[in-house]
């Protein structure tokens, strides 16, 4: 080397001298010749490297060469170029090692068989070159194997993707971002009437009823963002035809979109269907009940009507009679007069108990004292034992509604028992616990069978009073052992219903 040279790397130690005074061993121990450096960079290169003239003799190679074929250098020196490729890529690489000479450079792909009869995929490529006054062929190659293996599981992948998403039994489409079509499989086609051709020339927006579209738009800008949609879609038949269907989006890959489109065109006629019967059912219902509310108001105009008759009007006519003949008569008028007071204020206390059986207050309503003041009348005329056990909390915010409707559900129910289960006895508990009203009614009768008297309008009243106030009504019976009604009434308040 000439001096300035060895000043120039010199002055190149001293900047990458160590603390300690020390230097790298690369630099401190060791200057290479110009046939090392090329030796070093043939030996750093992360493929085969070889050089070979032109009658096939290699010159040249580096370790990676002797690695990869699995022959030692001596070996090497003696081996022809195609004694490394299989018979029937002979002429392909003759080919391609007379390109090289022709036009001065060539690559190509190729299997290399190592000592051991491995086969890897390499890619090859050539340069001729003039080497000590000889016209050679200087080569790389790149193991191509891992490329190669994650190649076929690509397309190993890609085919189980594919007979999937053809053998699916559910319609799937794939958009771009726009909504224009990219893929569809056969379901999708057949739910819709066209051909894979056809829809691949289309945006998904046609295939929307125009109406909803305008009410929903499409959201691709969420489904960019990786957000998953579902939503019902109300969609077009290439015939016109509307179908119902479930749309489940998301996004796919980079830049589309994949759906799951499911027809549920009959389960939702099927739904209205069950929707509508239920509405004629409660509105049979309804009627039955209004129906029993006119029965039961007739009744109970014929009993008032048949107390005043044989009661108060007995009464009044007997007053009448003696305040006649007090008139006409001056002698023992004082008493005649006195027996009409009686008899008014007989009629009076009948039209007050009278009252009392039917008339409830709607203002300052005392859920307490109204129902043992019913079951003080119902011992009084049907003479079988009521106890009522009342521990709710005074409670006067309660609605004065949902308090008329305790006592008539209560009134119902003794009214049944009354009727129907030849009782003694009857147990009434109220309490509340967290913010539900619970009332207990346990009689001793005979029982029934809710499957064949839960359609009963007592029964069917009950329940509807109860449900109004979204609560919940259980009946436990059975023939012989009397029956047992729970019911658990939110504990609604003024401030709860006017919020």
């Amino acid at each position: 080397m000439n001096t300035n040279s060895d000043k120039a790397i010199g002055d190149a130690l001293k900047i990458l001298s160590f603390t300690d005074g020390s230097q790298p061993y690369s630099f401190a121990n060791r200057l290479i010749e110009e046939n090392e450096l090329s030796e070093l960079v043939i030996n750093c290169l992360p493929g085969i490297f070889y050089l070979q003239d032109h009658t096939g003799r290699y010159l040249r190679w580096n370790l990676n060469f002797e690695k990869a074929s699995g022959y030692s250098r001596t070996e090497i020196e003696k081996i022809h170029p195609l004694a490394f490729f299989d018979p029937a890529d002979h002429d392909k690489m003759n080919a391609a090692t007379r390109k090289v000479y022709k036009e001065g450079y060539n690559e190509t792909e190729a299997e290399i068989i190592n000592k051991n009869g491995d086969r890897k995929l390499y890619y090859l490529n050539g340069s001729s070159v003039i080497y000590e006054g000889k016209l050679c062929l200087l080569g790389t190659g790149i193991d191509l194997t891992e490329r190669e293996r994650a190649q076929r599981k690509i397309k190993d992948n890609e085919k189980k993707y594919r007979s999937l998403f053809e053998q699916a039994s559910d319609p799937i489409l794939v958009t771009d971002f726009k909504g224009n079509f990219t893929d569809v499989n056969g379901s999708f086609c057949k739910l819709f009437g066209y051909t894979k051709k056809e829809l691949l020339r289309m945006n998904v927006a046609s295939l929307i009823c125009p109406t909803q579209l305008k009410e929903k738009p499409m959201r691709n800008d969420l489904l960019m963002k990786g957000k998953h949609i579902f939503r019902d879609r109300v969609m077009v038949h290439k015939d016109g035809s509307l179908i119902e269907t479930e749309a489940n989006l998301k996004k796919f890959g980079e830049d589309s979109i994949m759906g799951i489109v499911r027809d549920v065109t009959e389960i939702r006629k099927l739904q209205r269907a069950m929707e509508l019967e239920k509405m004629e059912q409660i509105d049979q219902e309804q009627k039955k009940i209004t129906r029993a509310v006119i029965k039961a108001q007739e009744r109970e105009r014929n009993f008032i009507g048949k107390e005043l008759h044989d009661n108060v009007n007995q009464l009044l006519a007997s007053a009448r009679m003696c305040l006649s003949t007090a008139k006409l008569t001056s002698a023992g008028k004082k008493d005649f007069v006195d027996k009409s007071i009686r008899l008014i204020d007989a009629t009076i206390f009948e039209i007050r108990v009278l009252s009392r059986k039917h008339v409830t207050p709607l203002k300052g309503f005392d859920l307490k004292d109204q129902v043992q003041s019913m079951i003080k009348i119902m011992e009084e005329g049907i003479g079988f034992k009521i106890s009522f056990d009342y521990t709710l909390p005074d409670q006067p915010d309660i609605l004065d509604d949902l308090k008329l409707n305790i006592y008539r559900i209560i009134q119902e129910h003794l009214n049944n028992v009354y009727k129907h289960a030849s009782a003694s006895r009857v147990q009434i508990k109220m309490f509340a616990e967290d913010k539900w009203i619970h009332i207990l009614m346990h009689d001793n009768g005979i029982g029934f069978e809710v499957g064949i008297k839960k359609n009963g309008v007592g029964i069917v009243n009950i329940v509807n009073r109860v449900e109004s106030f979204n609560g919940k009504v259980i009946f436990e019976t059975n023939p012989g052992v009397g029956s047992k009604l729970d019911i658990r009434i939110p504990m609604v308040s003024r401030t709860r219903e006017l919020s």
